[in-house]
Order: C-alpha cells, then structure tokens, then sequence
C-alpha cells in the first residue's frame, strides 16, 4: 500500500522551555496585523521559540528577506547545538486545540510523501490543493527552507470521513502519553498533544493511506514551496537516496472535514488605496453581477465606509470567487491600489476604516461542496476559504529534520 501520510520522527522542545512563548501562530495570519506580531515579539523576547524560525508574512517587504532567511537558519543550528529538543520516533502526534468558542478541533501530526503531491489544474493524485496559490509568495518560503536544517507545520490537510471513524475515536482514550498541554499566546486557546506509536499508529496510517483523495485544506503555499524544493534537491539524488531522504517528506497536520469544531470560512479581499469606482466598474464588468441581493452568491461590501451587497448569479460558488478575483486583478494592474486577503469578519471591518480601503466579504464554501468541487471542478481560486478564524489556526510547535 502507497504511504502518503505516515509516522516520522518528531522533535519537540525539552519540557523546560516555555511552550507559550515557543508556540507562535502560522506566518500567513494577520498579515495587515503589524501590532499582533510586534505583541508577540514582545511576548517572546529572547526566548526560545519558533518565531525565530519564520518570517511573518506581515514582515514582507518590512524586512531584509535574504537576511532574515539566514538569521533563521542560525537560529536552527543553534537549537540543534544547545540540544534543547526531544525527539519522538517513529510516532504520529495525536493533537487536540480548543478553539476560542471552546469547541475541540482534533488532528494528527505526521509527514506526507512530496513524491503523492501534485498540483494545478487537472491533478490527479491523491494528495492534491484545493485551491489556487498566489505565486508572489513562494519565493520567500523557498528561500527558508532550502537552507533549512528543520522544518515545522502550519499545514493542514483533510479527509472525507463522514462516520468520523479514524481521527475522532483518538479523542476516547485515557492510556496515550502526552507530550504538552498549554495555553496558547494571544488567547488562541488551549494545546494539547499525544503521542501515537505502535499497532495504534499503523491501524490508524492503514486507514488513512486507504483514502482516495486527501486535500490541503490550510498552507498550500508552504506546502508547493516544500514540494518545489524537494524537486530541485531529488535532481541530484540517485534512486536510492530518493526513497528516504528527509526533504521527500513534509511534515503537517491531518484532521477530518466533518470535524464538529472545523469551520470553513471565507478569505475576503480588502483593497487599500483603491480607486473610485471599483464597485461600478465590477457590476458593469459583467452581467453576472448586479447590486443588491438576489439570487446567486452574495458578496457584503464596505466601500469608504458605505456597505452594500453584491449578487453573482448563474455559477458555482469557486465561479463566483474567480469571476470577482480576475476583475481585482486586472482592476489594480490598470488602476493601482493594493489587494491583501484577510481570514476573518472583525479583521476585515477592522482593516475596512482605512482611508481609500474596499472591502469584500466572500461567500462560503459547505463541508460537503469542498471534495466534490475539487474532484469535478478542479481547484477553488487562490486565496478562497480558510479552516477557521485567524485566532484558530495552527500554531508551529513540532519540528522534523530535514537534512
């Protein structure tokens, strides 16, 4: 049996460092957010932690990159040099976070086969995005990781499991070891996780791999850049350094869409400095859209303060978000004005109250539309839905060798 998802050997910081502060949230959250990160920078200090690991994407163009990308890997080897991990071999980490609204989302931590991975229009491997990417930023990611002597997950993928069968019943034993239990930084909720090996693990690693399709559900940029990356080295591998080198594997998070706590939420698009008339110019664009609510996908906006809503008619909800992402698009390009995707409704009316800002609230995606659409209709646009609240998403807490 092909084993695109399987156990790995996992690195986690001696039970003396400060998990709160070494936890830090996924870089791709609040990216327009520049007082969250400089309230944890602040939070950590000098002290041990993955924040020193990442590049904030709210510090792109802030930052030196190729400077940053170095600090980084010193930092990497300067961990591995003061042994301040414990590894955990041959092992699935079994994760439960209790999110904001006191719900438990549960995941599995473990590594993916990057050789399963296929991407763009007409995939056809188990493993595949769900959704397009935003090209402009790989590079960074790239850069970080090829150099990098560690690797930690903010990706998350998903299975199709409606009779909850693999990843919840994980949530009913009493007898695994847990590895850390601790609150999270930015009242993110609370971190537990348990380590599964053994007949356990296999049973579990049988199930998944007997799947017909998983999907990246959150981090299909890091996950591209990984896969990318992997191309690049395995060029200079013969076939039998391919089977286990360490860059052919990623490591991530697996949870089931059915989930009870995981909710699919829309990415909006908020534009800054953009142009009067932008919302005119979208209606009279094509004759899909019109004002006000209708039938079709209805999309809530914030024009200088004036809201409004839009209906998109005649297509699928992907449809819909492609046809209003190519009009921004090319509406900048001839206009000016900057794009930035934003996870949540608060951030987004947040962000909205800038001079010159229009925001756009994009509709959702159901839980039972996401595989289907996927397998019948390709991948959603880039930047369309996200696994929750920014305040929810993955923190890096495990890390993996990958030289």
């Amino acid at each position: 049996m092909r084993r695109t998802f399987c156990q790995t050997d996992i690195l986690l910081p001696l039970e003396s460092i400060d998990m709160q502060k070494w936890a830090v949230i996924a870089c791709d959250q609040f990216t327009s957010d520049q007082q969250f990160w400089a309230r944890v920078r602040e939070t950590v200090g000098e002290a041990p932690s993955t924040l020193h690991m990442i590049l904030p994407e709210a510090w792109l163009g802030q930052v030196d990159e190729a400077k940053h990308s170095a600090a980084i890997n010193e930092t990497m080897a300067r961990y591995l040099d003061e042994d301040i991990f414990r590894e955990i071999s041959t092992s699935f980490i079994y994760v439960e976070r209790k999110l904001g609204n006191g719900k438990i989302r549960r995941g599995i931590v473990g590594a993916v086969d990057l050789e399963e991975y296929e991407t763009g229009e007409g995939a056809s491997s188990v493993l595949r995005e769900s959704e397009r990417i935003v090209p402009s930023r790989l590079p960074a990611r790239r850069q970080i990781r090829r150099d990098a002597l560690l690797e930690m997950p903010h990706v998350l993928l998903l299975i199709d499991d409606p009779s909850c069968s693999i990843v919840e019943p994980l949530g009913t034993r009493t007898d695994l070891e847990c590895l850390y239990d601790f609150e999270l930084m930015e009242n993110c909720g609370h971190l537990k996780g348990f380590r599964l090996t053994g007949v356990d693990a296999d049973r579990v690693e049988d199930a998944i791999n007997a799947l017909p399709i998983i999907l990246v559900g959150d981090g299909n940029h890091s996950l591209v850049a990984a896969k990318m990356e992997w191309d690049a080295v395995k060029a200079g591998l013969s076939e039998a350094e391919r089977e286990n080198h360490p860059a052919r594997y990623a490591l991530v998070e697996l949870g089931n869409v059915y989930d009870e706590s995981l909710e699919i939420e829309p990415i909006h698009r908020i534009v800054f400095d953009a142009p009067n008339g932008l919302i005119t110019a979208f209606v009279e664009s094509s004759p899909q859209v019109s004002m006000g609510a209708g039938e079709g996908h209805q999309v809530r906006f914030l024009d200088q303060g004036e809201a409004g809503i839009l209906t998109i008619s005649g297509c699928t909800v992907g449809e819909a978000i492609d046809l209003l992402q190519e009009f921004l698009d090319q509406y900048v390009r001839a206009h000016g004005g900057e794009i930035d995707y934003i996870h949540g409704d608060a951030e987004l009316e947040e962000l909205s109250k800038q001079d010159g800002s229009v925001a756009l609230f994009m509709p959702t995606t159901s839980k039972a539309a996401l595989f289907e659409s996927v397998i019948q209709g390709g991948v959603f646009p880039k930047k369309s839905f996200s696994m929750g609240h920014g305040a929810d998403k993955r923190h890096y807490v495990e890390c993996r060798k990958i030289k």
